[in-house]
C-alpha cells in the first residue's frame, strides 16, 4: 500500500516503493522549483491536537507533535488525511476530506475540523525514518525529521497550488536518476533520504 512520509508519501507498488513528492513554488523563499516532499512546520495547535490524536506505547510525546505537524501538512498541502472515524474505526473517506477546508486550518481549525466530525488523528501509524541537520555554520539552518506512513486507502493528492503544485509517484532510483539527469530538481537532504530508501 502507499505510504506517507511528513515531507512523504510512499507507495509499495509492484515495482518497489513509490513516494509521493511535490514541486515547490517557483518564488518560495527556499528551495524554490524544487520536488520535496510534503511537510512543514510544528505549530501550537498540534501539541493541542493529542486530545483527538492516537499513540504507540513506543512513541515519544516529541515523536507524537511531529506525527501530528506531518498528518496536517499532508492534509493542508495534498489533502491527504490519515485519521479514522471514532465511531466504527473506518478510515476516513476521500468524500469526507474532500468536504473540509484545507486552506484555513491555522490555529486549533484542523483539529476543530477533524473533532467535529468524529475523527482520530492516526499519528500511532507515522514513524521516524530520517532526521537531518545542517551544519551550524551555513547561512539557512534547518532541523528536520523525515516521517514515513503508509497512504490511506481510496485517497487521491490534490496540491494546494500555492505552496506545491504536481504530486507525482516516483520510485527512490527513478527520482536520483532523473536528478542526475538534470530534470529532477531536489536539494541534499532529499537527496540523501531517497538514497537511502532505495538501497
Amino acid at each position: 500500500g502507499r505510504i506517507v512520509i511528513d515531507d512523504r508519501v510512499l507507495y509499495d507498488s509492484a515495482a518497489g516503493i513509490e513516494v509521493l513528492m511535490t514541486r515547490r513554488s517557483a518564488t518560495a523563499s527556499f528551495a524554490p522549483g524544487a520536488y520535496v516532499f510534503p511537510g512543514g512546520h510544528i505549530d501550537e495547535a498540534d501539541e493541542a491536537a493529542k486530545r483527538i490524536a492516537t499513540r504507540r506505547p513506543t512513541q515519544s510525546r516529541v515523536q507524537r507533535t511531529q506525527a501530528i505537524a506531518a498528518i496536517r501538512e499532508a492534509f493542508e498541502e495534498l489533502g491527504i488525511l490519515l485519521a479514522h472515524r471514532q465511531a466504527d474505526g473506518q478510515p476516513v473517506s476521500a468524500d469526507e476530506v474532500a468536504s473540509m477546508d484545507r486552506g484555513n486550518t491555522a490555529g486549533t481549525a484542523f483539529a476543530d475540523q477533524c473533532a467535529a466530525r468524529g475523527l482520530v488523528l492516526d499519528s500511532d501509524r507515522v514513524f521516524t525514518f530520517a532526521h537531518w541537520m545542517t551544519d551550524r555554520d551555513l547561512p539557512r539552518r534547518f532541523d528536520v525529521p523525515f516521517l514515513v506512513a503508509r497512504m490511506p486507502e481510496g485517497q487521491v493528492p490534490t496540491a494546494d497550488e500555492s505552496e506545491q503544485f504536481e504530486p507525482c509517484w516516483v520510485r527512490p532510483a527513478d527520482a536520483l536518476a532523473r536528478h542526475e539527469a538534470g530534470s529532477f530538481f531536489m536539494i541534499f537532504p532529499t537527496v540523501r533520504t531517497l538514497q537511502r530508501m532505495a538501497t
